[in-house]
């Protein structure tokens, strides 16, 4: 029996020894305050109980509250070192920079390491605040400790950021649904039979679908490129206002999201993804496309062409942009009474201007043989006159001054619906969808008391409180662009429907209800 209790107290020596390994940190507040400008310094308390140096890995991941208007969004940055605690206790310092500005600051803390077994310490999050003045400060002992446990612990979790930007696209997207609800459909198709099986089988796509958009903005949201993009414009004072994705597959598709600054001014981000990959992503802003714009105009090559287009009676009538990669170009339309067209391009690499040139349609001397006809007849006319005179006395009329005739917005715009059928017909795609879209804008600017030819985004900024087709225009503006810069192929079907759209603006037979 004796010999038993002696085993079983050896035994039970050691256990001490194994439970003592052990590894404690503490910060003697959960919350702290600075000042702006002073450095967040956090004192870290260390017992390591190991009776041996302790080496791993210290992991913090830093996100900051970053509001603007009435949205509210996170960046956030994870940081990696080594770290090595000696036996025993210590006391150190974690110092998480400083703030020129008010703001708050999330600090998820872990330290990984081996001692045979995954080991972790891991803290709940420590908010620090840097608030304008000392009045503001609440700094309250609140000690938070924590022990080592076993198993690593997890930092692949989706960031505040992405999730906070994904949550305003699911916002945007269920406020701005591009398919029509099922109900009003079945109203609208007046279907007498088989209602509830239709139904039914309309629910099914619009989950398919929207389950289908949810995946992709999933993935787009979580891209580095397109967070990074973002994250410049939330800087720049840009909110995001709405979205447009068209997921083709969870992972490929192309998008737009579009933002506004307090002053009006529009920027988006569009582009296309394949597999999860931004195969092609542009960044745009109002602010620097009007610097290029600009800049364009103020080229003394620039000047010298528009001049020699205005004496030869030409008038500015459309501007485009197209960007690709670090190049923009600008193109500027002219046209002249006889609807002959010219453009002056501008060809930029970044903000350089490296190159202007001017096409301009060739001249026509065919005015010459109509000369030889007229001059021999007003010679005969004018001798043919002067005898008259001589017999007969005149009355002189007072000379009436006319105005001058008021530009007619309607029969303009549908001649160059007409020129476009032509062109179609002539196989001409890139000049026919051009003219509808031309068609389209002039008519608008007119109507809207703008009496001036401007962009595309510019016509659709006007449009948003006007009762006019706002999607179908835009999508008339879309293919032209797709199919002037030989990105989209031409297809008679979908010319024709442009056609009828602008038909139905120039002679206002769509539905006026927004």
């Amino acid at each position: 029996m004796k010999k038993q209790i002696l085993f079983i107290i050896l035994m039970l020596i050691p256990l001490p020894l194994v439970f003592a390994e052990n590894l404690v940190m503490s910060v003697d507040q959960s919350e702290y305050y600075f000042t702006v400008g002073e450095n967040a310094v956090i004192p870290l308390e260390i017992q390591n109980d190991y009776g041996y140096q302790i080496s791993g890995t210290l992991q913090y991941t830093i996100s900051q509250q970053i509001k603007q208007g009435n949205t509210q969004f996170s960046s956030s940055n994870t940081q990696t070192s080594t770290f090595s605690i000696d036996d025993g206790n210590q006391i150190g310092s974690l110092n998480f920079g400083t703030s020129n500005s008010p703001s708050t600051l999330t600090v998820n803390l872990n330290f990984n390491y081996n001692d045979g077994n995954d080991m972790h310490v891991s803290f709940d999050p420590i908010i620090i605040h840097f608030v304008s003045d000392e009045s503001q400060k609440n700094n309250v002992q609140n000690k938070m400790q924590s022990s080592s446990q076993q198993g690593s612990s997890n930092q692949n979790t989706p960031s505040q950021s992405q999730q906070a930007f994904q949550q305003k696209l699911d916002q945007l997207m269920n406020q701005s649904p591009q398919i029509q609800d099922p109900q009003q459909r079945l109203q609208n198709n007046q279907l007498a039979q088989d209602s509830n099986a239709l139904k039914q089988e309309i629910r099914e796509q619009l989950q398919e679908e929207n389950q289908l958009k949810k995946e992709f903005e999933t993935q787009l949201a979580s891209n580095e490129d397109f967070q990074k993009s973002h994250q410049q414009l939330l800087q720049q004072g840009y909110n995001v206002t709405n979205g447009n994705l068209n997921p083709i597959s969870s992972s490929t598709g192309n998008f737009e999201i579009n933002y506004e600054n307090e002053q009006g001014k529009w920027a988006k981000i569009q582009g296309n993804m394949i597999n999860g990959t931004l195969t092609e992503m542009q960044k745009q802003t109002q602010e620097e496309r009007d610097d290029l714009l600009s800049m364009l105009r103020d080229d003394s090559n620039f000047q010298d062409y528009e001049k020699e287009l205005i004496q030869n009676g030409f008038v500015e009538q459309d501007l485009e942009f197209l960007f690709d990669k670090n190049m923009t170009t600008i193109t500027l339309k002219y046209q002249n009474q006889e609807i002959q067209t010219a453009t002056i391009t501008g060809d930029f690499d970044n903000t350089v201007l490296v190159k202007v040139h001017l096409e301009k349609p060739s001249e026509d001397y065919s005015f010459l043989y109509y000369l030889s006809v007229i001059i021999p007849l007003v010679i005969f006319a004018y001798v043919l006159y002067k005898k008259l005179k001589t017999n007969k006395k005149t009355v002189s009329k007072p000379i009436i001054q006319t105005k001058p005739k008021k530009f007619d917005h309607v029969l303009a715009s549908s001649n160059l619906i007409k020129e476009a059928k032509d062109d179609f017909e002539r196989k001409l795609f890139k000049d026919a969808y051009g003219k509808v879209s031309q068609a389209i804008r002039l008519f608008l600017s007119y109507e809207l008391n703008l009496n001036k030819e401007i962009t595309n985004e510019d016509i659709l900024f006007y449009l948003e409180n006007a009762k006019f087709p706002t999607d179908e225009i835009k999508n008339c503006f879309k293919l032209s662009s797709l199919v002037e810069f030989a990105k989209h192929q031409e297809n008679e079907n979908e010319f024709y429907n442009m056609m009828d759209v602008a038909k139905n603006i120039i002679h206002k037979k769509f539905n006026n209800e927004k």
